[in-house]
């Protein structure tokens, strides 16, 4: 199906097996495996949202039990860029990301999101030196995700005192505000 949305194997590499492989309890790995994702064989190209959805939630209960599923969610967010930071093109993307700096980046955030799935999209309006409003088409299944991935991006691409605050449109859009400390302060 051409316009399904699907979740490439990158993130799933960056997130499972990158980061999170020692934590994984084998029920965990058993449930995963259960909902669509089976981390002993190779990975699949791409996987549906759905699946991507079911293990976030599943993954995010389990590893922070004691969390709303949101943050645990969130925390799932920042170890993918962990883990994106170990691949070669993320490492890559991160250093050009730092040399470029924050509003640049967040100005390809699309293309950035475009080389984990096929469906992100991203507009971004900027309000000042260090501070901007991005919009994302992102579902609401995924709430405290997208967070996540902005907080660890713009933390390594080296911005200070970082605030970020989203505001749900629909069940399918989001925007971040987000404003950081200005290099020269």
């Amino acid at each position: 199906m051409r316009d399904e949305r699907v979740i490439f194997s990158s993130s799933v590499d960056s997130l499972y097996r990158k980061v999170l492989a020692p934590s994984l309890t084998p029920e965990l790995v058993d449930r995963l495996r259960a909902r669509g994702l089976n981390l002993h064989a190779p990975l699949l190209a791409a996987y549906p949202l759905a699946v991507w959805v079911d293990c976030l939630e599943d993954t995010a209960r389990t590893l922070h039990p004691d969390r709303p599923v949101e943050d645990g969610r969130r925390m799932l967010g920042r170890r993918m860029v962990e883990g994106y930071a170990q691949t070669l093109v993320g490492g890559a993307v991160l250093t050009l990301a730092r040399v470029v700096g924050p509003m640049r980046s967040l100005e390809r955030m699309q293309h950035n999101f475009r080389s984990g799935n096929n469906y992100t999209e991203t507009r971004l309006t900027v309000l000042g030196p260090s501070q901007a409003d991005l919009w994302f088409n992102e579902p609401q299944a995924l709430e405290g995700f997208v967070e996540g991935v902005l907080e660890e991006g713009m933390l390594r691409v080296g911005v200070q005192k970082l605030t970020l605050h989203r505001t749900r449109h629909s069940p399918e859009s989001a925007t971040y505000h987000l404003e950081w400390a200005d290099r020269a302060s």
